[in-house]
């Protein structure tokens, strides 16, 4: 997964809370709030997404909340296009990435797929 390959990278811990709605302020992610909100209502409620870009854009300012909506968007885009196109995790990788998912709940998902 990208989030623990730069993770890896950059030499990071990686706080899954944030991913589980469970985001609050802190030093590695200021304003997880308002961020998770944006992606939220970016995936799961379209009526909800310009209150979330106005108070993104409170707490911050246009260009971040313009930065955070595209990486939403790319995110997207790439899931997108890896479920059109049939794409798969080898089986080694799915092993690899079993605790992350599972932790994430990713796994509880209708479209969860093993290969």
């Amino acid at each position: 997964m990208m989030l623990r390959a730069s993770s890896s990278a950059n030499n990071m811990e990686v706080d899954l809370s944030f991913i589980r709605g469970e985001a609050e302020e802190n030093g590695a992610v200021q304003h997880a709030p308002e961020l998770a909100e944006l992606v939220d209502a970016s995936i799961n409620d379209p009526g909800s997404l310009a209150p979330a870009r106005s108070a993104l854009v409170e707490v911050t300012d246009q260009a971040t909340m313009l930065d955070a909506a595209a990486v939403v968007a790319n995110f997207e885009m790439m899931t997108r296009i890896a479920d059109g196109t049939g794409t798969r995790h080898p089986s080694d990788r799915l092993e690899s990435m079993s605790e992350m998912s599972t932790s994430m709940g990713l796994d509880e998902f209708v479209s969860a797929r093993l290969e």
